[in-house]
């Protein structure tokens, strides 16, 4: 792990596992930002201009993930696969991007963009394609 406190970042490379509640999200590399709990604004991001990096996370509160490699979301019977995902806290909400593919019980839905709603628990899929009941169901790493 890499911290940027000036950038407000945190870098992790290699076996990327993250958590929260039922939904885990494992990939290659993973960006996360983050942000006095003072210093949120509303819409909450981080103001613009420089603030005092923070030595410790403990006064902090991450704002977004970008993962990228090969991201797996595991969510109960749900299981997504893509190259790349965007987790952003407050929105409760989760953006896979780079050929995702989602599996849950007797269906596959692949599509450009996967997004899901955490609070809502709802998906929405951008140009979608699904196979339910696949006579030759693909193998998944």
């Amino acid at each position: 792990m890499t911290v940027k406190n000036i950038e407000h970042l945190a870098v992790f490379d290699g076996d990327v596992v993250m958590k929260k509640d039922d939904l885990t999200i494992t990939s290659g590399h993973a960006e996360v930002t983050f942000a006095s709990k003072e210093a949120l604004t509303e819409n909450g991001k981080p103001p613009t201009g420089l603030t005092s990096p923070q030595p410790q996370f403990e006064d902090s509160e991450i704002t977004m993930v970008h993962a990228t490699g090969t991201v797996v979301l595991q969510q109960g019977d749900k299981r997504i696969h893509s190259k790349e995902a965007y987790y952003y806290q407050k929105e409760e909400k989760v953006i896979l991007l780079g050929e995702p593919v989602a599996w849950e019980k007797d269906y596959r839905v692949t599509g450009s963009k996967i997004t899901i709603f955490l609070r809502d628990n709802r998906i929405m899929v951008d140009g979608s394609k699904m196979v339910i009941h696949p006579k030759d169901p693909v193998k998944t790493p």
